[in-house]
């Protein structure tokens, strides 16, 4: 049977997941990790290590927009976005490992090598990530086939969260010399070969669909072309209303994963039973995401956002007021958290590529790297900012300092009354959000008779 106009294969959406598998393994890695290896096993205070990714953000602020630009530009025989998936493979792997190494240093010597080992795998993830979320606009141009596709991205990227938050703990424990340090570095130095075979195959299976000279971006100037996009932005529209709930969730909404370990070493003192609990929390990623899929193609992106969102407030606010903590008191509402939490990654990366062809249809010139790259750009600066928001509440609340009142106080603030403020903010920013199904089949038709 003739297949419709835009319709991706089963092998081509496998494909593409497997990237963002390879992806979760770096960024699950690094956001429920690093922060406690740095300050567990390298002895970075709280502090330092929340100011290190804060930094690394704003180099982020650099590095994406730029990257995005880059692959706009990029013309060859493999595509635009293609090639950085196969050559930026191996540098990320390495990258890991070394943000993942404690070569024994101390007080200021340690901070500083925990700052630059870990812009560059900032720097390196962004090489990948940012070209290869641009894909998903360069695929297909049907939003039924995108929200699709992006179910398969979303459930290998939770599969890659599962497995890097299964993987890293249990091999760092095999692996683990007197200090704990060695453990982790081969843990990331195996986690990061099994990302760049999943970046060589994702390289190997997806396709680019071709675009017509005169609809891709100038090959003038870097700078005057980055300034025109950026002149675009500050006009508004959907695409700038996604930046907006990207920038202020991101800020507070990420704080509950990233402080998972911290709440069973310090709010239930027992790390015995943190390996199972994390691999619980993946796995309701995977569950969930399509389910997400089948709710979102049956009404609409907004509407799965909007049902996430409440389903994550609830279970936040469960968290912060539940009077007595034990494994299941704290495991479920963060549970429920979790699983609306995945309706939100689906929603907002199936509707970046839908913005692409709005702003295409709207300004005339079409600039998903630049897009997705701004985007990127602004979901790290904000992850940044919620770093040193942890750093400045923990060094409050003297959370790292053992079980007590004042240790249980930071963590219902940092777990549930931040991140339930975050996904409510998102969803009054989300409110009249109007590039539906039907808006965006009719921009896609008028840009096709362009």
């Amino acid at each position: 049977m003739e297949r419709k106009a835009g319709t991706l294969s089963l092998g081509r959406k496998f494909g593409y997941g497997l990237g963002d598998f390879g992806l979760n393994l770096h960024w699950q890695g690094m956001g429920l990790f690093l922060t406690f290896f740095q300050t567990e096993i390298m002895g970075l205070s709280p502090l330092w290590a929340g100011l290190t990714f804060f930094i690394a953000a704003l180099w982020d602020g650099i590095t994406d927009p730029i990257m995005g630009v880059i692959a706009d530009r990029t013309r060859g025989r493999w595509g635009s976005h293609r090639p950085y998936l196969l050559f930026g493979a191996v540098p990320l792997a390495a990258s890991l490992a070394l943000a993942f190494t404690a070569p024994g240093l101390t007080g200021m010597a340690a901070v500083m090598y925990g700052l630059a080992t870990h812009m560059l795998l900032r720097t390196t993830y962004t090489v990948v990530a940012i070209p290869y979320s641009s894909l998903s606009a360069r695929m297909t141009s049907d939003a039924d086939e995108r929200t699709s596709l992006t179910g398969w991205r979303m459930q290998f990227a939770f599969l890659g969260g599962a497995a890097v938050s299964w993987m890293m703990p249990v091999l760092a424990k095999e692996f683990a010399d007197v200090d704990g340090a060695q453990g982790y570095a081969i843990a990331a130095s195996i986690i990061g070969a099994i990302s760049a075979l999943a970046f060589v195959l994702c390289f190997l299976i997806v396709r680019e669909q071709p675009v017509a000279e005169s609809r891709l971006p100038p090959t003038g100037g870097m700078w005057p072309e980055l300034k025109g996009f950026m002149r675009l932005v500050r006009r508004g529209g959907p695409t700038v209303q996604l930046y907006l709930c990207i920038l202020v969730s991101q800020i507070m909404v990420p704080l509950q994963a990233r402080n998972y370990l911290y709440f069973f070493k310090y709010g239930l003192g027992d790390m015995s039973r943190a390996d199972r609990a994390m691999a619980l929390f993946g796995i309701i990623n995977v569950v969930c995401v399509p389910l997400w899929v089948w709710l979102i193609r049956r009404t609409e992106k907004r509407t799965g956002f909007m049902v996430g969102g409440t389903l994550f407030a609830l279970g936040s606010a469960g968290f912060a007021l539940m009077p007595d903590w034990t494994y299941w008191t704290g495991f479920l509402p963060l549970a429920v958290a979790c699983a609306g939490h995945t309706a939100y990654a689906v929603c907002i990366w199936a509707m970046l590529p839908d913005s692409v062809d709005w702003s295409e249809w709207r300004f005339r010139r079409r600039d998903e790297g630049k897009i997705f790259g701004l985007a990127a750009f602004l979901q790290k600066a904000a992850l940044g900012v919620s770093g040193l928001l942890m750093a400045a509440i923990f060094h409050g609340f003297d959370v790292t300092k053992g079980q007590g009142e004042a240790s249980e106080a930071g963590l219902r603030v940092v777990m549930g009354v931040i991140p339930l403020a975050g996904i409510l903010a998102a969803m009054f920013i989300m409110r009249d959000y109007r590039l539906d199904f039907r808006r965006h089949a009719r921009i896609v038709e008028r840009l096709g008779n362009r």
